[in-house]
This record gives structure tokens, sequence and C-alpha cells, in this order.
């Protein structure tokens, strides 16, 4: 267990990214240490989605997830029509999720919706979703709700076969750096956050591990792991078997960041390595986090390269960080997902951007090398790779086969796509 200490929440800073310098040599990315040979397509197949009045407008956000019984969980962000508040017009979206059971090479997920609509309020903003599954399978969700001017974050799991009423349970009111400096897992049904709150005096900021205390009716607080002198952010966060956190993060200004990794010993953070960064002080992005079989961290992060976010991944061997080969992908990345698979192999889905349009991408450490998943095309996995596609979501169900979501511009309106690649 984490012992709780108290701090005060408070509101964020922004923070501003470099503009892009060209990268005069990407075509030879293809043949550094790291980069990804091609899978046949015979081992790809499209599966089907999830369809309903609910889904009928643009999907602006999605995460997947797989159980341990091999079933499939997908929650998705969906425009639902535009209001008037009385201080102007807003786009109203609505959370759903849904369940597929695990399906051989041959078949498809039947997906069943769990509940319907599952804002707290609607017609009202949402944004910032993350889905986690406990040991048992048992999905939960987190979630910015926005009220007036406020971002506040609330959650619901899926407990006996109903949705959870944890709306006094919300955090971050009037606090938009804590309401988006999160990452979320889950234990027992509950969440467990990785949680962020900016500093005035001293500047910086404090990231801690939270969890519910329902004898208390309150978040305790663990002791934070990230030097709270310096501004820090993008955390993620992995339970081990007995329910200890181990987490990562970036800390540092935007232009001069390290990423740091930490695992609760029962009584401290214990610091894993040095800074796991191929550059050290460099722009960072978007940290990403799961363990392996033995249960230690692998990492994933965008960091800059000549001007472009590049995709990087190292694993934690017991005693130092190991790089998983060099960059991933040939052109800027964004959002990138993280899975482990069965074979105890990690699995990494991004977006590379192309003239603007984003094409998502999949690859999976096998062999000492980054074997990309899409099959022509470039490596993408897009439809189509004339539209835009955003926001990969990856995991590994029972079988060992790759499932990924990402949502794909279809006719000018975003559509959830899901594709399965054989183990």
């Amino acid at each position: 267990m984490i012992p709780a200490v108290s701090a005060e929440l408070l509101p964020d800073r922004p923070a501003r990214r470099p503009q892009a310098r060209i990268l005069w040599a990407a075509l030879l990315v293809v043949l550094l240490p790291g980069a990804a040979a091609r899978q046949s397509s015979s081992a790809v197949a499209t599966l089907p989605v999830p369809t309903g009045a609910a889904l009928r407008g643009p999907v602006r956000e999605l995460a997947l997830a797989a159980a341990p019984d091999g079933s499939l969980v997908l929650a998705l962000m969906s425009d639902s029509g535009t209001f008037n508040s009385g201080r102007g017009l807003f786009t109203a979206r609505r959370l759903t999720a849904w369940r597929a059971e695990s399906t051989d090479d041959d078949g498809a997920p039947a997906w069943q919706p769990l509940g319907g609509s599952l804002n707290y309020d609607d017609p009202r903003p949402i944004s910032s979703l993350n889905l986690a599954l406990d040991g048992g399978g048992a999905p939960v969700l987190v979630w910015n709700e926005n009220y007036g001017d406020n971002d506040v974050v609330v959650f619901r799991a899926y407990q006996n076969g109903a949705w959870t009423s944890w709306q006094p349970r919300y955090l971050g009111d009037d606090l938009p750096y804590a309401a988006r400096t999160r990452a979320v897992a889950a234990r027992n049904g509950e969440p467990v956050l990785a949680w962020g709150e900016w500093l005035r005096k001293p500047y910086g900021s404090r990231l801690t591990v939270r969890s519910w205390d329902e004898a208390a009716r309150t978040w305790t607080r663990s002791p934070a792991f990230n030097d709270v002198s310096a501004f820090s952010r993008t955390p993620a966060i992995a339970l081990n078997a007995a329910g200890q956190p181990t987490v990562a993060w970036l800390q540092g200004e935007v232009l001069e960041s390290n990423v740091f990794a930490k695992r609760w010993t029962g009584t401290a953070w214990e610091a894993l390595g040095g800074p796991l960064n191929r550059r050290p002080n460099s722009y960072l992005a978007s940290t990403r986090m799961v363990l392996n079989p033995q249960e230690q961290p692998v990492v994933a992060w965008l960091e800059d390269q000549d001007g472009e976010d590049a995709l990087y991944v190292s694993e934690w061997n017991g005693t130092a960080w190991t790089a998983l080969g060099g960059r991933l992908g040939e052109a800027s990345a964004s959002a990138p997902s993280l899975a482990i698979g069965r074979d105890g192999q990690p699995v990494a889905a991004w977006v590379e951007e192309r003239a603007g349009v984003g094409q998502v991408h999949v690859a999976r450490w096998q062999g000492g090398v980054w074997q990309d998943l899409g099959s022509g095309n470039e490596g993408a996995v897009n439809l189509n790779l004339k539209r835009d596609a955003r926001s990969p979501s990856v995991a590994v169900d029972a079988s060992g086969a790759v499932v990924l979501a990402w949502r794909e511009d279809v006719g000018g309106v975003y559509r959830a796509q899901l594709r399965r690649f054989r183990p």
C-alpha cells in the first residue's frame, strides 16, 4: 500500500512546442537499427465496429483494452450535437462502452453495449478519455466533463453488470493542469491514478499516485515521485500483481526534459536508473508504459530528432535500461499506444504525419527488431492513405493476436476502425 500525504491542488501553466525543422535524412531511416520490417497482408483481418444511434456523430476519442478472459472492451467518445449553454454554443459528446468476446482467426467480434450514454450530464462537452481493466477484466473509465469554465475528472467502473455512480468523487475543479495530467490503472474495480498538480510556491509541480479510500470517502495521495522543484508532466502508471505502482514521467522545462521511472517498494519510491531518453535535456512528449511478464517496465515516448517527434522504446532489465532498437517509423510521430504481447514482447502503435494527413502504424518487437504489421501502403494500416487517421489504441487478445483500434475520416466523418493481426 502507498501511505497518503496531503497536498493542495493548484492550476496549470501552458507549455509550447518548438517549430519543427526539416528532417533531411528521412529516407535513410529504414536502414537504421530499429527500422521495422513488413508483414504479409494475409495475416491481417478487418473487424466490425460497434454501431448505433449514439455513434452517428464523428468519433473524437477511443480506447481499446483486452481482458484476461480474451474479451475486448472499446470505449468511444462521439459528437452528439451542438447546444447553447446560455454563454455560447458548444459541441456535446457522448461516452459509450462496448464488450466483445474473443474470436478466432475466422470469426468476428459481436459488440454488446455496456449500458447507454455514460456521461453524468448530457449534453455536455467531454474529453481526455482513459480506459483501464483490473485483473479480472472489469473496465474502469475516467474522463473530463466540462462545467462552465472548468474541466472536472469523473469516474465510473463496471461492477456486477452495471456502471457505478461515482460523480461525488470528481477531481480537478478549476484546475486544468490537474484535469489533464494523469494516467490511469485499475485494481479490484477501482481506479488508481498518477496525478499532477501545479505548484506556485515553489515553482514546479507534484506528481503523486492517488486512490480512493472508501472508509474515509476521500482520495489518498502518495509521496511525490518527481522533483517538485521542476515542472513535470505526462505521467504513466502500471500496477504489479501486488498492486504496487511503477511510474514514468517527463521532468524539466519543455525544451529540456528527461524521461524518468520509479517503482514503489512498499515504503518509498525507488528510482529505476537515470534518464531514458536518447539525447539528454530534449523536447519530449507522450510517455507510455506497460509491465512485461517479469513485471519490469517497458516505456515509450516521443523525442525531438532534427525537428521531428521520433518514437522510442526502452525496457528495464532489472538493473539498467535497454534500448529496443532505434527510432520507430519514418516521419514525425504522435499519439503512441503501447501493449505487451502474450510472448512478453512489446507492441507499439502511433500516427505518422505526412503533409498534414495522419497515417496509423503498428509494430511489434520480435527477434531484436521492430516488425511493422502494416503491409504495403507505406506500412500504414489506414483504410485510405489520403484520409486522416488518428487515435490508435492497441491491445493483445487471448490468442496473442494484436488488435488495433483507431478513428479515420470516412466521407468527411471520423469513424472507428478495427483490425486484427494474427500472431
